[in-house]
């Protein structure tokens, strides 16, 4: 569902984190990811976004509201099944995501994720970041848009589902899980300078021994290569605890897929020193350049 938001990359498309000097430092020597609890990002509303498309584009169908004559009519009956799918979908496939940008150099990036502009903003190639076990999605931050997109989806699965194949109807749950997990490619129009690439990796809830805990099953990338699940930890954050998990970006089997790093406009490190520290881990061939943002 909602597959217009599944990032497809060129071939030397380039995309962006922009991160601390010690979470440079941090990727960099451990060669992964973090993921975090998409409960604790940094915009409030963030797993609200998403239900609220869905909200808005079951009332349009549900009252026909600039609906073609084609699209069958659709019972409030099947919404509430849908409904009570995605209201605990966070119990079913809990997301996990690392957020990255087109943006190379922008400003509001620089702010409120790169140390007020001291720190630096990643350049991977996209294309091998596609060979870990995650969902990348483009996100979308126009609210027709979005609202459009989720109708189209919920049609699909009311057609699939009144399908006479019964393999059909049998997807019905997985149906709605996946369209609950590609929603968090939703996001604020207030957002959108960032230009988000979402990176998603799902994990489980279980519930064990009267309590529940976060478990990863692993996965699969497109290529069909199977990855065991990694630990779940839990950090202090603005005093919240907030759950994390670490995917390695660079697999052994291939080149290191960093592409460039872009200082930040208040970042006066020396590019020599930056240099001697790649080379000392193996980065070769990263190319350095300065944000142009009069940012002081």
């Amino acid at each position: 569902m909602l597959m217009s938001r599944i990032f497809l990359p060129s071939a030397e498309q380039i995309i962006y984190h922009y991160c601390s000097a010690q979470t440079l430092c941090a990727i960099l020597e451990s060669r992964k990811l973090r993921f975090t609890d998409i409960n604790m990002l940094s915009d409030a509303h963030e797993t609200k976004c998403g239900y609220t498309v869905f909200e808005e584009a079951a009332t349009r169908l549900i009252k026909r509201t600039d609906v073609p004559e084609a699209v069958p009519e659709m019972s409030i009956a099947f919404f509430d099944s849908v409904d009570e799918i995605l209201s605990r979908i966070q119990l079913i496939a809990h997301p996990f995501v690392s957020c990255l940008s087109l943006a190379g150099d922008d400003l509001g990036q620089w702010r409120a994720y790169a140390d007020d502009g001291r720190g630096f903003a990643m350049g991977f190639r996209a294309a091998p970041l596609l060979r870990l076990p995650v969902t990348v999605l483009s996100v979308q931050y126009e609210r027709e848009l979005q609202v459009k997109e989720m109708m189209a989806a919920l049609v699909a699965i009311f057609q699939r589902q009144n399908d006479e194949a019964d393999i059909a109807k049998g997807n019905f749950f997985e149906d709605c899980v996946l369209l609950g997990t590609y929603m968090v490619g939703f996001k604020e129009s207030a957002f959108q300078h960032e230009r988000e690439v979402r990176c998603l990796h799902a994990v489980n809830v279980i519930n064990d021994n009267g309590g529940m805990r976060f478990t990863d099953p692993g996965g699969q990338n497109d290529s069909g290569h199977s990855f065991e699940g990694v630990s779940i930890g839990f950090q202090v954050r603005d005093n919240h605890l907030c759950a994390f998990l670490d995917l390695p970006f660079w697999l052994s089997d291939s080149a290191h897929p960093l592409a460039e790093i872009v200082l930040g406009p208040k970042n006066n490190s020396y590019a020599g020193n930056i240099l001697l520290y790649l080379g000392g881990l193996s980065y070769s061939e990263v190319a350095l350049r300065k944000s142009s943002v009069p940012y002081r």
